[in-house]
């Protein structure tokens, strides 16, 4: 593992939005980045969440990004890439909580893993991702990008490779809506992973499976786990699940982010946007 160094940066989207973003990098010029799109729940340690669905009034930190996905990022750091974690929350209201606690509202249709964001103007959260690629690109030795994303940054990275600019890779754990309506039939313009849970709850599993098959070109992998498999704080993690899925993740970078040429500064800087 190599030694990593992390800090906050601040990106500026296409609309001229400025958000934080939080960047772990190795000590060794980074070969590739990887953009890390984080969940909906962005409590920070200690929050909490009425059962009555009150929104509570929280500090300007939540809109930075909470230790969970500081700590993916340096994970990654750790094995060579350059790892982004835009805010994806900056454009919400200060004193929202987009927490699990009000995600599920009785239902169990896929749409309401997305119905606690639908106060953030989604359409350009997507600057704010296209931003953070910029980043990676023009500060790694390849300019590769890849996307990996959690629940609505499943979601989020499902979009991406369809629409973005530079992506190279991307891939979604269990992108809450992405097998459902419009955002199921998306195209990606680059390879693409995907891991999706036997949790009849919150994703159906005929519609997980009627997505695997209109999009044979996704690499997708159904695991015996809950939603939200992945994250080891919560009461959905699988160790299994979480440890097998981190090594396809991992195989499919390397594939896809390792054999990239090399290209020097100047000139990863004069490539145009779409590579």
């Amino acid at each position: 593992m190599n030694k990593i160094l992390g800090d906050y940066i601040n990106l500026t989207a296409s609309d001229s939005f400025e958000f934080p973003a939080y960047v772990a990098s190795p000590l060794e010029p980074a070969r590739a980045a990887v953009v890390i799109l984080q969940e909906m729940d962005q409590r920070l340690h200690g929050e909490s969440s009425h059962a009555s669905g009150r929104k509570e009034r929280v500090q300007p930190e939540r809109f930075k990004v909470a230790a969970l996905w500081r700590a993916v990022a340096e994970k990654y750091a750790a094995l060579g890439y350059l790892a982004i974690v835009p805010s994806t929350y900056n454009r919400g209201v200060y004193g929202a909580d987009f927490s699990y606690r009000h995600e599920f509202n009785g239902s169990t249709r896929g749409w309401h893993l997305v119905r606690p964001v639908e106060p953030l103007p989604t359409d350009k959260v997507m600057f704010d991702v296209q931003a953070a690629i910029d980043h990676g690109r023009l500060n790694t030795s390849t300019g590769g990008v890849a996307l990996v994303g959690y629940c609505w940054g499943g979601l989020l990275a499902w979009r991406a490779a369809s629409t973005l600019d530079s992506v190279t890779v991307a891939v979604s754990y269990y992108g809450g809506g992405m097998t459902l309506g419009e955002d199921a039939q998306r195209q990606p313009r680059c390879p693409m992973l995907a891991h999706f849970p036997r949790d009849k709850r919150w994703m159906s599993e005929a519609g997980v499976a009627q997505f695997m098959a209109q999009q044979p070109t996704v690499q997708s992998y159904l695991y015996d786990a809950r939603y939200g498999f992945n994250v080891v704080r919560r009461q959905a993690h699988d160790a299994q699940a979480a440890r097998l899925s981190k090594e396809r993740t991992l195989a499919f970078l390397n594939e896809h982010l390792m054999a990239l040429p090399v290209y020097e500064p100047a000139t990863v800087m004069a490539l145009p946007l779409s590579l």
